[in-house]
């Protein structure tokens, strides 16, 4: 939702206002200003700075734009680049160094030049020359550490202009740049969206269809200060002095706050007499586009970075080969390649190789080298031998299974999740509610598609082994007790859908047909359990930390016998 900002004209200026895209910061030039201007420019949320050639700065927002506008009539270019302000900036901290060395230099000698014992007739007299002698040296020590203090803080400035210009931070500006039009686009998109509903809203002839529609779209108005038309009919004194919603407005009568309510065209046109039609760009995109623009030429003129540059499969990072590219979905532009290194991921081995994924966006464009026509049939016939020597990888099918097969299956796992509950909570498990029993759940492959989506899903497919064990989350991690775990309990045989909370619940698929569970996912039963329970490792428990060397060797032994 926008706010239009209108300004009135003005015929006399008092100032003058420019703006640098360096830092994205408006700078006034006005002089001395009243006590009630400099508040308001203060709560607008300028800063004074006196020490400066200028009189107030401040961050780029429209509202910010019109007060510069108000004062000089045209915002010009800054002059002073950010590099020279920060030299200016760091000359004045230099000064400041240099008087307090002085200082502490002038201290230091007022301390030498007088004695070290002090003695007098009068007691007193001795402790109070005493006492002052030791203040100039404290004195002294206070101002040498002011003067190293601005020491740093010049070195300070100037490490920070520097930073500030490499390419590097100039292309992290431009993420955050992208990401911020990206959203400031995204909510104009939707506010003219909002605003053509209700321009539907008060096209409809239908009374009753159309204060339906009002009242929902009226919910979607973030706004509490709408008045009443007829004030006299509302009984709630809040309501009356503050305003209230749309939406309450058109239901007074049901939640008794007054006796008349607000039509939907009364609603419509308050709605239109507040709002003007939004237009396809607001002040803040084109601001940041403007942005985009500068920064994407001073990187330009840096050299480029690597993201920029068109990629292709079989080119170079450095000493590596780009196996493949990933792009941003949102800008298209390349993001990170996967490289192929030595050792595997956790740097345990310097053996074999392994692909990693590398982020370029601040790289440099020439680190990247483009591929001769012999690399890509190097990394052709590479990928060619890799794939005919990786081994052939044994079906694991995805199964819906039957009524019957489900429920026993569903029986096992709330058994488990029983035996578990009471060994987690030991003595104090008949003091509680008691452990959870879940029944099958059905679903259409739609819904099913619905809930497995994302992060957080509600829902999984997950593998099937031996004594119907079910690979937990904690198979797919990469943890030591992961790995043992998998072993213990072998490979899957199929795989199922299930629900992701604890007890699982078997999901049986509606609308697709069904098939029975493999045989040799009810056998070994006994064996298996009694594994579990020797080595203390829970069948639907996720499990990260390690295991002694003692267990594993015992893992390892009932694995191969």
């Amino acid at each position: 939702m926008q706010d239009i900002i209108t300004t009135e004209a003005e015929t006399e200026y008092t100032g003058t206002a420019s703006y640098s895209p360096e830092d994205n910061k408006l700078r006034l030039y006005v002089g001395r200003v009243s006590r009630e201007e400099y508040l308001s420019l203060k709560e607008e949320g300028w800063t004074s700075t006196p020490k400066q050639d200028c009189d107030f700065v401040a961050t780029w927002t429209p509202t910010r734009r019109n007060t510069a506008l108000k004062y000089a009539g045209i915002i010009d270019d800054e002059d002073t680049p950010a590099a020279e302000r920060a030299a200016d900036r760091a000359e004045r901290f230099s000064g400041y160094r240099d008087k307090r060395l002085g200082e502490a230099v002038g201290y230091a000698d007022r301390y030498d030049s007088q004695p070290q014992a002090h003695g007098f007739q009068n007691y007193g007299k001795a402790v109070r020359a005493a006492d002052r002698h030791d203040r100039i040296g404290t004195r002294a020590c206070d101002s040498w550490s002011k003067a190293e203090y601005w020491q740093r803080r010049t070195a300070g400035v100037i490490s920070n202009a520097l930073y500030k210009s490499t390419p590097a931070v100039r292309m992290g500006r431009i993420k955050e740049i992208e990401a911020d039009l990206r959203k400031r686009e995204k909510e104009q998109s939707d506010w003219i969206d909002t605003y053509a509903k209700w321009e539907k809203v008060a096209a409809m002839e239908d009374g009753e269809q159309k204060t339906h529609a009002a009242v929902i779209m009226a919910g979607f108005i973030r706004c509490y200060t709408w008045k009443h038309p007829r004030p006299e009919t509302v009984i709630n004194s809040h309501v009356k002095e503050s305003g209230s919603s749309l939406c309450t407005l058109m239901e007074m009568k049901e939640r008794e706050y007054g006796t008349d309510d607000i039509t939907a065209t009364e609603a419509c046109e308050m709605f239109f007499r507040r709002y003007k039609k939004p237009e396809a760009e607001t002040e803040w995109i084109k601001h940041y586009k403007l942005r985009l623009a500068y920064e994407n030429q001073m990187i330009e003129a840096q050299g480029g970075r690597a993201a920029m540059v068109e990629m292709e499969v079989g080119g170079w990072i450095g000493g590596h080969q780009i196996r493949k590219i990933n792009k941003s979905p949102a800008t298209g532009a390349v993001v990170s390649v996967n490289l192929k290194c030595k050792g595997d991921r956790w740097g345990r081995t310097t053996e074999g190789f392994h692909e990693m994924v590398y982020n370029i966006e601040r790289l440099s464009a020439g680190a990247y080298r483009a591929p001769t026509d012999e690399d890509r049939e190097s990394l052709k016939a590479t990928k060619k031998a890799e794939k005919a020597a990786a081994p052939v990888k044994e079906s694991c099918p995805l199964i819906n299974p039957t009524d019957e097969d489900a429920e026993r299956l569903q029986a096992m796992i709330n058994e488990r999740h029983a035996e578990e509950y009471a060994r987690q909570n030991g003595p104090m498990a008949k003091y509680l509610k008691g452990p959870e029993s879940k029944a099958v759940v059905r679903m259409t492959q739609a819904d099913y598609s619905a809930v497995s989506k994302g992060t957080y899903a509600r829902a999984q497919t997950s593998g099937l082994c031996a004594n119907a064990e079910i690979e937990d989350a904690a198979s797919n991690m990469y943890s030591q007790r992961a790995e043992e775990r998998k072993k213990l309990i072998g490979k899957p045989f199929c795989k199922i859908r299930l629900t992701g909370y604890a007890p699982m619940a078997v999901i049986i698929i509606s609308d697709k047909p069904q098939r029975s569970l493999p045989a040799a996912i009810w056998k070994d039963r006994e064996v298996a359990t009694s594994k579990r329970e020797a080595f203390d490792i829970p069948a639907h428990i996720e499990v990260r930390d390690g295991v002694s060397s003692e267990i594993r060797q015992q893992i390892e032994a009932l694995a191969t016998a």
